[in-house]
């Protein structure tokens, strides 16, 4: 089912993301309303009502916007909300460090992943993804494959109905799934135009990207460059691979998978040796945290 976008709850998101970025930011009216592309007749009106329930303070005499305290409280509430999850900014700290590598936190979201937390040790930030909390991925084959590989029958074949070119490859993405489960992480692999996917996830994710147009962007460049072939199924250790994200789930109480720790973007190729150690490496920092949840594993 289609669902009809609201242009202009689509606007109030892009005012707030443009006043978070970067932190302690104060814009103009003029200011907001030239980055967004829109006419200060049409942004007064939505900053008038964000600073009534303190979304947005205005500054008495200069006239430029900031955030505003309820966001705190808000922010606090989201924070409790998924506290479960807390233990994982130390965990993709630890895999940065490791593999001085991009490195974050997925949550399924509905039809979506979220991602839930970032941290990024790589030497040059300027190219490729750029990835902040509250960045959507898609839920569908071949990406998300880690939460859904353990899921019982009718959710995997959900999961493969979801296939966005019906009909391709379809019958390669069990054993795929298979081989997730028998290694305990996924791996998926930069599509064959590198470049390509390089050039869109810059294009997507860069600075000055937010709200609506992010998403869409963002959302849009998987669809375009990610085939089922980007799916690694049995790892070959003497091939040569350039994984774009090696992933592990985490588990909850009830066995159900909550969660994925992710190292993104290996700037060069590996072998498969060296693919299927990051692999373990991401798999065991995976299950500290399903221990420290007192979750349980489905293999234990």
């Amino acid at each position: 089912m289609t669902v009809r976008r609201s242009p202009q709850t689509e606007r109030l998101v892009d005012v707030v993301e443009m006043l978070s970025d970067p932190p302690g930011r104060r814009s103009s009216l003029t200011a907001i309303a030239a980055a967004l592309g829109l006419d200060k007749a049409t942004v007064y009106p939505m900053l008038t009502e964000l600073t009534r329930v303190g979304w947005v303070v205005k500054h008495p005499t200069t006239k430029t916007y900031r955030l505003g305290p309820a966001l705190v409280r808000i922010g606090d509430a989201a924070g409790r909300s998924i506290a479960e999850l807390a233990p994982t900014s130390r965990a993709i700290a630890v895999l940065a460090e490791a593999t001085g590598q991009l490195c974050c936190v997925v949550v399924p979201s509905g039809d979506d992943l979220l991602i839930a937390g970032v941290r990024d040790a790589r030497r040059s930030q300027g190219d490729g993804l750029q990835l902040r909390s509250g960045d959507r991925i898609t839920f569908r084959p071949p990406l998300g494959s880690v939460l859904v590989a353990w899921s019982d029958d009718l959710a995997i074949s959900d999961w493969l109905d979801r296939n966005p070119v019906p009909g391709q490859c379809d019958h390669r993405l069990p054993e795929r799934l298979a081989a997730v489960r028998a290694r305990h992480f996924s791996v998926e692999q930069y599509p064959a135009n590198v470049g390509g996917f390089r050039d869109l996830a810059s294009a997507a994710t860069g600075a000055g990207i937010r709200g609506s147009r992010r998403t869409t962007a963002f959302v849009e460049g998987q669809r375009r460059t990610l085939d089922m072939d980007v799916l690694v199924g049995v790892i070959d250790e003497r091939a040569w691979y350039q994984p774009l994200s090696v992933s592990a789930p985490i588990f909850d109480v009830d066995g159900d998978a909550v969660g994925a720790l992710c190292v993104l973007e290996s700037s060069e190729p590996v072998t498969g040796t060296e693919l299927t150690r990051r692999g373990e490496l991401v798999s065991s920092v995976a299950a500290q945290v399903t221990d420290h949840l007192g979750g349980s594993a489905p293999w234990n």
